[in-house]
């Protein structure tokens, strides 16, 4: 039995050094080990900006091989990146089964279409945002993250294109968080609210320089469009690029985590912040319940989040039982073996 998962985004998509992406220590770069634990010959592949092979070697998981091919159009936007030499990989490579992590990304979509779709290859998705793509069925199983998920791939309603996706072919996959590391720590709190994002043209801040007019504000993360957002919304302190190692020490330095992204299902940056200790509010027409549970944080609206923000922060009990529940919650659910029914699922398919 081998299993080669596959990232469907480049390694620099989120990270330009790829050391820095090697030392992550996350859902993707844990399930293989714990594949590995399992008796599972298991293989990562991605895309970095030079190609690279390498081992695994995340503390107290078994290691494994990391093979990493440089794109073959690497002037196109990281989301439509691809590359030849993983396909000719693939192409001769045993793997009884492929995992793609990601059900949007360009070298997901090229490696289905010129290997997986042609050859017959069987293949399984772990979606990570869009819940939806083409290559959705003809997966032979699916890997959604949460409830909205679910039931938007289950019932596609009007989008009567998009073939209904059965539950037996599906498994709620939680999220991998060390929380040893994101973990709550004392701190002076120089912030109200904190976010994390990418500053690209696809993000919008508004209701975070919203609560900055009355709130101390921060946002973690850089992009191209870092400095345009500095001079639009001065309110807020732009912290840029903080190592992910180095994330839990600036989260204890804030009250609330706020997750203002419209595109998201289940970002990684939610369990983190919860991990650390801190209530969650984000909008709920892609966050539910089962993200935040009531507990936890807010589920907020267009017309409401400003008053439900102020509120929460007025009220110090009220933030502590919340901070100290989120935490109690990813440590249940998220944590460092969250993944383990995931992968015995995975070793069914490979059988």
């Amino acid at each position: 039995m081998r299993i080669v998962f596959v990232l469907t985004y480049p390694t620099h998509h989120g990270v330009v050094d790829v050391g820095e992406w090697l030392r992550w220590d996350n859902r993707d770069r844990r399930m293989p080990g714990i594949l590995t634990e399992l008796g599972v010959e298991t293989e990562l592949w991605g895309l970095a900006r030079e190609p690279l092979d390498t081992m695994s070697a995340l503390p107290g998981i078994a290691p494994y091989p990391i093979r990493l091919f440089a794109p073959s159009n690497p002037d196109a936007r990281t989301r439509d990146q691809r590359s030849d030499a993983m396909v000719a990989a693939a192409r001769i490579d045993p793997a009884t089964l492929f995992v793609l992590i990601g059900s949007n990304g360009g070298a997901g979509f090229d490696l289905f279409d010129r290997v997986l779709r042609p050859d017959r290859r069987r293949f399984a998705v772990i979606i990570g945002g869009d819940w939806w793509s083409r290559i959705m069925p003809h997966a032979a199983f699916l890997f959604p993250e949460s409830a909205v998920q679910e039931a938007k791939l289950t019932r596609p309603g009007w989008r009567f294109w998009r073939r209904a996706i059965p539950e037996a072919r599906m498994q709620r996959l939680p999220k991998t968080i060390d929380t040893d590391r994101f973990a709550p720590l004392v701190a002076d709190k120089r912030f109200d609210v904190i976010a994390t994002s990418r500053l690209t043209p696809y993000k919008k801040f508004d209701e975070i320089a919203a609560l900055g007019d009355r709130h101390r504000v921060a946002v973690i993360g850089d992009g191209l469009q870092a400095a345009a957002l500095q001079r639009r919304f001065p309110q807020v302190h732009w912290l840029g690029h903080v190592p992910n190692g180095e994330v839990p020490a600036m989260l204890a330095q804030a009250r609330l985590f706020f997750h203002a992204g419209r595109r998201d299902y289940f970002p990684r940056a939610i369990p983190e912040a919860m991990a650390c200790g801190l209530p969650v509010a984000a909008f709920d027409d892609r966050i539910g319940a089962d993200v935040i549970p009531p507990s936890c944080g807010l589920l907020v609206k267009d017309n409401d989040y400003r008053d439900k923000v102020d509120a929460l922060l007025a009220d110090p009990a009220a933030l502590a039982a919340m901070g100290a529940a989120a935490r109690a919650h990813v440590v249940a659910t998220h944590g460092r073996r969250s993944s383990e029914a995931a992968c015995r699922r995975l070793m069914e398919l490979a059988a």
